[in-house]
């Protein structure tokens, strides 16, 4: 083998040369390394390297030691979600309520979700209307903001692993 053909299979993931951290149990010719360079801000991680990999269609992501599903094939082998390397994504609200800072209009929102989570909704709503001076279109307006940008109670959206696991069908051969 020569050098450009060594070149080649470094270039395209084939070969183990390109890979630092392997994943165990996974073809040489099935993984690569990875990096926030390779895929610019579509990289969901807060980790800036690792080793992509597909095995049967399962694709995997190791860093640090540890391998990580990134689809249902890879979740169903007993592999962990990513979600503790995953980055959130914020969202800029389309219609925030500039009169009130940020860190008031999150504690309104969770006052608000636990208000609607009660017996008495209508009046605790109320209640938290006049102790912030809310109109109730105000609050609906901290409402769509705290949904747009999955404030607690709401999960944290997390960004997709999506261009992850569509680089890693590739190295299945899919």
């Amino acid at each position: 083998m020569g050098l450009h053909a060594d070149l080649e299979a470094v270039e395209c993931g084939g070969g183990s040369a390109a890979v630092t951290n392997p994943i165990p149990d996974v073809p040489a010719a099935q993984q690569r390394s990875i990096s926030r360079a390779d895929f610019d801000l579509k990289w969901p991680f807060n980790v800036g390297m690792g080793t992509l990999g597909c095995t049967a269609g399962a694709v995997l992501f190791r860093t640090g030691d540890v391998t990580y599903a990134l689809n249902d094939a890879a979740s169903v082998k007993g592999f962990p979600s990513p979600v503790s390397i995953q980055i959130t994504v914020g969202t800029y609200p389309s219609n925030p309520l500039s009169r009130i800072k940020q860190d008031a209009r999150m504690q309104i929102s969770a006052d608000a979700s636990e208000c609607r989570a009660g017996s008495t909704a209508a009046s605790c709503l109320q209640r938290l209307r006049s102790a912030r001076g809310l109109t109730e279109d105000e609050l609906k307006q901290i409402d769509a903001e705290g949904v747009e940008r999955h404030w607690p109670p709401l999960p944290p959206q997390r960004a997709s692993v999506a261009p992850l696991v569509d680089e890693g069908l590739k190295l299945c051969g899919k």
